[in-house]
């Protein structure tokens, strides 16, 4: 593991101009992808949310799809809960919603969300109240933004329409009058892509939805080649998927999950805080280790071994008064 770490930290610091070139051809598609099996699918809410919040074309792409948007409507976007590649996993990481403002005037929400528990409905409102209410104190309620609130789920809710996309809106029933526009749920559920109406009628949207089932490099491979923005969001997977730092915070938070899966199964809280405890001292221990070892064997400072390794100081210095602590 730690050659394969000093490895890593040659080819970002000595080898970076032909990386950047490499990034290019691969951009123009003169590149090919791995074969066989992915090992962590984009439902993977970790490499969702790190595969989106790393490349602005292709969630401008995603976000065109679900909400119904041209590109070149799309001014600006902007990240409000980003995730740290390479960070500690704490509470905040357990959240992997991905929280954005979109043209300075809408809030969304957007969630992957593979397990049923049953409660679908009341946990996106519950999401979209929260992100909802955002006024500081004193605001002025006209000045709300437009919040929406956008599950990608691998089952259908019950009762929900067995449909690709569904939009749900704050209206009067009787006179179909809009309450608000301001807040608005939107469910896209891929377990519905068997339907062939659904190619027709959401091309692009069902392009993404296929994306996202993919289990396969050569599902991604024939799907990359649909537009840009998918093709963006294949090549940055791929970059991830090659990233150490990534890989181990993956390998990490399933060992969490196995961890809190177990501790859940008996009722027993304690086993679920010290699956976290461990998982955050494994992945600590992992970044001393290789930090330190980059310094004594390049000769190099602090700041720049942690360059080097993906990583921060702050980081690092987290992760030290971690191990410090009884």
């Amino acid at each position: 593991m730690r050659s394969e770490y000093i490895s890593l930290w040659k080819e970002r610091i000595d080898l970076k101009k032909e990386k950047e070139i490499d990034s290019v051809a691969e951009r123009n598609g003169v590149v090919e992808l791995p074969t066989g099996k992915l090992k962590y699918p984009l439902t993977n809410d970790f490499m969702f949310k790190a595969v989106l919040q790393r490349n602005q074309t292709a969630l401008k792409g995603l976000l065109c799809a679900l909400l119904h948007m041209r590109m070149e409507e799309v001014a600006k976007i902007k990240i409000l809960n980003p995730i740290e590649i390479g960070g500690m996993i704490d509470e905040k990481m357990m959240m992997l919603d991905l929280k954005l403002e979109l043209n300075d005037n809408r809030i969304l929400d957007i969630e992957m969300q593979i397990l049923d528990e049953g409660n679908w409905p009341e946990r996106s409102l519950a999401y979209l109240c929260r992100t909802f209410d955002q006024l500081e104190k004193g605001g002025k309620y006209l000045d709300a933004k437009e919040t929406i609130h956008i599950g990608i789920l691998d089952f259908t809710p019950k009762d929900f329409p067995k449909k690709l996309y569904l939009d749900y809106f704050f209206y009067n029933l009787d006179t179909a009058h809009k309450y608000s526009d301001k807040v608005s749920i939107r469910v896209l559920q891929l377990n519905q892509l068997d339907n062939e109406a659904n190619e027709k009628k959401w091309q692009e949207l069902y392009h993404w939805a296929r994306l996202f089932k993919a289990q396969t490099w050569e599902e991604m491979r024939m799907l990359a080649e649909k537009n840009d923005a998918i093709r963006e969001c294949v090549f940055t997977y791929k970059e991830l998927t090659a990233d150490e730092m990534a890989q181990m915070q993956l390998e990490a938070l399933d060992n969490y999950y196995r961890r809190l899966d177990w501790a859940e199964e008996r009722g027993i809280r304690k086993g679920m805080e010290k699956g976290l405890e461990r998982a955050q001292k494994e992945i600590a221990r992992n970044l001393l280790s290789n930090v330190e070892h980059a310094m004594e064997s390049f000769h190099v400072d602090l700041e720049r071994a942690c360059e080097g390794l993906g990583t921060t100081v702050d980081a690092y210095q987290a992760a030290k008064e971690l191990l410090a602590q009884k």
